[in-house]
């Protein structure tokens, strides 16, 4: 095997590596922006300039739009891959931001945001035998 095959092959391994440990789901988000929403000035189509198209939207009995932004991403530790030690150092960090805004006649009219985050260590639990 040649220098360059060889290179490719560590590439590649890295980079499978980096892509099994880190999950996400919705769209990341800019929560520095939410501090620009004014009640009763800021519009839905200057939200979705801001922060791109809500994961979810719903109109509720009173006429209200609600517009619900969601991110979550969760990432293994690299402890984790460690044989026999990695059930023990392991585990996943996790963060997770919720942007909720309530609008009325096509204005915001309340919003809130939320952020936060976990970290999880792996362990064993032994299985009671039959």
């Amino acid at each position: 095997m040649n220098a360059n095959s060889k290179l490719t092959v560590l590439l590649a391994t890295l980079i499978t590596a980096i892509l099994v440990g880190c999950a996400s789901a919705g769209s990341n988000f800019d929560e520095s922006k939410v501090a620009q929403i004014k009640k009763g000035e800021t519009t839905e189509a200057q939200l979705i300039q801001m922060f791109g198209q809500p994961q979810n939207r719903t109109v509720n009995s009173e006429g209200q739009t609600i517009d619900t932004w969601i991110y979550t991403e969760a990432t293994v530790k690299g402890e984790s891959f460690i044989p026999y030690a990695g059930a023990f150092a392991g585990g996943t960090n996790s963060k997770n931001k919720t942007l909720i805004v309530t609008l009325q006649d096509g204005k915001v009219q309340s919003f809130s945001s939320t952020g936060g985050g976990m970290e999880t260590r792996g362990t064993t639990q032994d299985v009671p035998k039959k």
